[in-house]
């Protein structure tokens, strides 16, 4: 879809007019992240509104009490409409209908593809005009909105919270076959050797030693892209590919430890449901697995590379921006600045999700409003930081044509070099059908 399907005249002309309510700004006398001190000077519009907010998170309970309650409590005009939109076909949905939202949270590396559907914008201009505090977050989370998708530093919206990546395991497991938990600093190859001792069947039962979940997360780290950005053409036959499709393949070719042909038994599923799976490299999963019952699991810092010391994957930023088209930007600005406030990011970090706030009282309170936490060694996550995100293009066409052709290397071929060379081949055909397309 181009991104002239929806017109941005409006969404600029906003830009001219709309002065900002809060958003963290800093004026004289007052502290980073608290409310202006003239506030009350400034006239409020308080007629009832409802704005249409499409949101890639689940739409949890926990959710809903550490984002929509506060701003109902701040601004009781304000109605938040939740749209679940964790794909770019519920965007594709939204716009055919015209239920264009008013604003939005998806992760950075979905700029690129709401880019083409003209559903963010430079939200930069904004914030300098208003004079918003954007010293308040961590720069590299900034970066990693801001180069997503190009090298022109445009800031689509503000961080409300940050996935990690951590190496989760099943503690009965391990009791049963009297082998060592995992620990925090363990590189690839360590936790190769560790998977060794647990993959087993016992009682007419596989056990799995390690799930890798995907084999594009494997390559995060690495930061490696699919497609050069000069010259738009695959680069997946590079030697650092390579690399991470054999060890992936060495990972499951441990006897047993091969994906199951029963799919709800493989990933988090397998890792949460049918227990059967001992480590599993997974995003923040803390959610799912506070509803898992009886499940006597940990957590360690991710398994890195020796020449990419504590360093996981892709931050995947979670960001709140507002769609050029709205009516209400004004309002919208009101949500983003009790969204990034203080006072919600530090129920975010007491949560158990990473909040992207330099704040140091913030940072320290990860994890300790939840007492399902109390003895997880959630301090090994924060160990390791971040690869710098990469600039992805056609990442949608390119991920999933890297994820069946790891199948098709994992299940047959041995000659990865044939393999990765065919991949390139696919990528450029493919690529090249949807520039027709535009």
């Amino acid at each position: 879809m181009k991104s002239k399907s929806i017109s941005l005249l409006l969404g600029m002309s906003i830009l001219g007019t709309v002065a900002l309510a809060g958003c963290g700004t800093e004026a004289a006398g007052q502290k980073s992240g608290s409310a202006p001190q003239n506030a009350s000077a400034k006239a409020v519009d308080t007629t009832p509104v409802k704005l249409k907010f499409a949101v890639h998170l689940p739409l949890t309970e926990e959710f809903k009490q550490l984002y929509i309650e506060p701003v109902a409590k701040k601004y009781p005009h304000i109605t938040l409409e939740l749209i679940s939109a964790s794909s770019f076909k519920a965007y594709d949905e939204l716009i055919a209908s015209g239920e264009v939202p008013d604003l939005y949270i998806s992760f950075n590396g979905n700029m690129p593809g709401l880019k083409d559907r003209a559903i963010n914008m430079d939200m930069k201009p904004l914030f300098q005009k208003n004079q918003v505090d954007l010293n308040r977050f961590e720069q590299n989370y900034l970066d990693d909105i801001q180069y997503a998708a190009t090298e022109k530093g445009e800031l689509y919206g503000l961080p409300i919270e940050t996935g990690f990546h951590a190496l989760y395991y099943n503690k009965d497991i391990f009791n049963k076959f009297g082998a060592p938990y995992p620990k925090d600093g363990m590189t690839m190859e360590d936790a190769l050797e560790l998977a060794k001792k647990v993959t087993r069947i016992d009682n007419g039962v596989q056990y799995r030693g390690w799930d890798v979940a995907s084999i594009v997360r494997m390559a995060q780290p690495l930061g490696l892209e699919y497609i050069d950005r000069k010259s738009e053409k695959a680069i997946t036959s590079s030697e650092s590919w390579k690399r991470v499709f054999e060890l992936g393949k060495q990972i499951y070719s441990i006897p047993g430890n091969e994906p199951a042909k029963d799919s709800k038994k493989n990933g988090l599923n397998g890792f949460i449901n049918d227990r059967s799976i001992a480590m599993l490299n997974e995003t923040s999963k803390f959610s799912q697995l506070k509803e898992a019952q009886g499940l006597n699991w940990d957590v360690v810092q991710h398994p890195f590379y020796k020449d990419k010391p504590n360093i996981y994957g892709n931050s995947t930023v979670y960001m709140v921006g507002a769609v050029p088209t709205t009516k209400h930007m004004n309002q919208v600005l009101q949500v983003i600045e009790v969204l990034t406030s203080d006072e919600v990011q530090m129920n975010v970090s007491k949560s158990g999700r990473v909040s992207p706030l330099k704040n140091d009282a913030v940072k320290k309170a990860f994890g300790q409003g939840d007492s399902s936490l109390k003895d997880k060694n959630i301090a090994g996550i924060v160990k390791s930081t971040p690869v710098k995100y990469p600039i992805y293009l056609y990442r949608e066409i390119a991920e999933p044509l890297t994820t069946k052709k790891f199948d098709v290397f994992l299940k047959g071929s041995d000659d990865v070099n044939t393999v990765l060379r065919e991949l390139d081949e696919e990528i450029n055909k493919a690529v090249e059908i949807e520039r027709t397309k535009k």
